[in-house]
């Protein structure tokens, strides 16, 4: 490498063994002279003048070096503050060293600067998504409440529709505090090796009062002793999603099925209904944000459902498949693993 542009630490010996063998060679010339009377009173003198000569002009190029060192940091630095990754030394310097951890430094700053941006992003996209989705609830609450204070005469019926847009908002709040915890990273699964029967125990309590509305039937086929590795919670709030949409979506009488299939690396929870299925054009967008097809219209939600439940599944090491056809049902499978396998 060209020696204006980078003093490496080859240079720096090069001059210590220039220097120091033509001082050592002049002081063995100079002690020589003193015990053999040849020219004492011209050598010795010439050659303390040459050593002098010769430390001055020493010290002068390893002072140019060291101001070529700095010089050098100082445009690796100009480098970095412009966001630039200098290029990777080919020479194992001291100097190549400080410009490795100066590119790592570059490379994290820049990933961080970028992770600021794309958290930023999805703050905003957040409050974009609350405002959107509250103000229709938060409207029919007023306008209830209006009622409600200007009809007395109305007013059971108008306290069901009040407490129906209430619940509607406070589950609309949670879903969307849920999807903001998971998509910054502040969900922290406490996962364990569990029991997988008493959280399909769970799941179906939680939606076995809408099942009963609608005379459908629950099934679950789980040997006791089924285990995987999973967050009690965050599992319970997954499969649960999925149940939800088998009920909401089913017709009336029949059966929504829970079966537990274990494998060697994972262990498969299926969730099965017999309601109007999806297409195969819409199979790869049914877990987008806010997604909701065209044939569920009619229905209220918001589209989060499987949203949250793939990111939920995701954060406890696991996955969701989906089978489907059409006007046959559908049949979601959450895999999660069947041992600890990372720390």
């Amino acid at each position: 490498m060209d020696e204006d542009r980078w003093i490496s630490d080859q240079w720096f010996y090069k001059q210590y063994a220039i220097y120091g063998g033509t001082f050592l060679l002049l002081c063995a010339a100079a002690a020589y002279a003193c015990f053999t009377d040849f020219h004492i009173k011209i050598v010795i003198p010439a050659a303390l003048a040459v050593i002098a000569l010769l430390l001055i002009f020493f010290v002068g190029r390893i002072k140019k070096g060291v101001l070529e060192i700095f010089r050098e940091c100082d445009q690796l630095l100009d480098q970095a503050m412009d966001g630039q990754i200098p290029d990777p030394p080919d020479e194992d310097t001291e100097l190549a060293l400080f410009q490795t951890k100066l590119c790592r430094f570059v490379i994290i700053k820049d990933k961080a600067s970028k992770t600021a941006k794309q958290q930023k992003g999805q703050v905003e996209t957040l409050l974009a998504d609350i405002s959107h989705q509250t103000k229709t609830p938060i409207a029919n609450i007023l306008l209830y409440s209006q009622l409600l204070e200007e009809k007395p005469q109305a007013r059971p019926e108008i306290l069901v529709r009040l407490m129906e847009q209430t619940k509607k908002l406070k589950f609309l709040i949670e879903t969307l505090v849920d999807m903001a915890r998971l998509e910054n990273g502040i969900i922290r699964c406490v996962i364990s090796k569990q029991k997988i029967k008493p959280l399909l125990v769970q799941v179906i309590g939680d939606v076995y009062q809408e099942a009963e509305e609608k005379a459908m039937e629950m099934k679950l086929d789980c040997e006791a002793g089924t285990e995987a590795v999973f967050d009690f919670k965050w599992a319970r709030e997954a499969i649960g999603n999925l149940a939800h949409n088998a009920v909401k979506y089913s017709p009336v009488g029949s059966t929504v099925s829970l079966r537990v299939i274990p494998y060697e690396m994972y262990v498969e929870i299926q969730v099965i209904d017999a309601g109007m299925g999806i297409s195969e054009q819409e199979l790869p967008k049914i877990f987008g944000r806010f997604y909701r097809s065209r044939d569920v219209a009619r229905e209220e939600g918001l589209g989060l459902g499987l949203y949250l439940a793939r990111n939920m599944v995701a954060a406890q090491k696991g996955y969701i498949k989906v089978f489907s056809e059409k006007g046959k049902g559908s049949r979601f499978s959450v895999f999660l693993p069947a041992e600890k396998r990372w720390p």
